[in-house]
């Protein structure tokens, strides 16, 4: 199957107003993708140094649950080496 588009997302951990409503705005996007993802197979690649924990504390068991669907995860140890210096 060739997937047709790509989106690479980085966003600051900011939960704003929206209509006088408190918005997580990293989730809002994540459930958006994962609806993305479902009906017309896009997918989408991110990046975190949170734990599934913590991924789970900020946003949300949902959230934490469509991602373990949408990404294929790939863990480094804490000796790994930085290849970006």
């Amino acid at each position: 199957m060739i997937r047709k588009h790509t989106a690479l997302m980085t966003w600051a951990e900011n939960n704003l107003k929206y209509f006088g409503n408190e918005c997580n705005v990293m989730a809002e996007i994540l459930l958006s993708r994962y609806d993305q993802f479902i009906s017309r197979q896009l997918i989408t690649h991110l990046t975190t140094n949170l734990s599934a924990s913590e991924i789970e504390a900020a946003y949300g068991n949902r959230v934490r649950s469509r991602m373990r669907e949408m990404f294929n995860l790939i863990a480094f140890s804490k000796q790994s080496i930085d290849k970006r210096k």
